[in-house]
C-alpha cells in the first residue's frame, strides 16, 4: 500500500528544459539555415508577416523560438 498523496503519485512527469546553445536571435541567413529553406523564402515570411522579427536599425532578426513555433504550426499528417 503507497502511503504517498495521490497528487503526488499522479502527478504528470515535466519535459525537460530545452536547451539553447548559441545566440537567441538569428540572421535571417541563420534562420534558413535552421529551417532548411532558402533564405528568399525567409525574406518572404518575414516580409508576408508569417514569421516574426525583430529589427535592430536595417537588420532582420529572428527568434529561434519562434522559428520553433513556425515549424509546430506548419506541420502535416497525422500527430501520435
Amino acid at each position: 500500500m503507497c502511503l504517498m498523496p495521490i497528487q503526488k503519485r499522479f502527478k504528470r512527469p515535466v519535459a525537460p528544459a530545452v536547451v539553447i546553445s548559441g545566440p537567441r536571435l538569428l540572421s535571417l541567413k541563420d534562420a534558413a539555415v535552421y529551417l532548411g529553406a532558402h533564405l528568399w523564402a525567409v525574406r518572404q515570411m518575414v516580409r508576408g508577416r508569417e514569421l516574426p522579427y525583430v529589427q535592430i536599425g536595417r537588420k532582420h532578426l529572428v527568434d529561434r523560438i519562434d522559428l520553433d513555433k513556425f515549424i509546430e504550426r506548419n506541420k502535416v499528417g497525422v500527430a501520435a
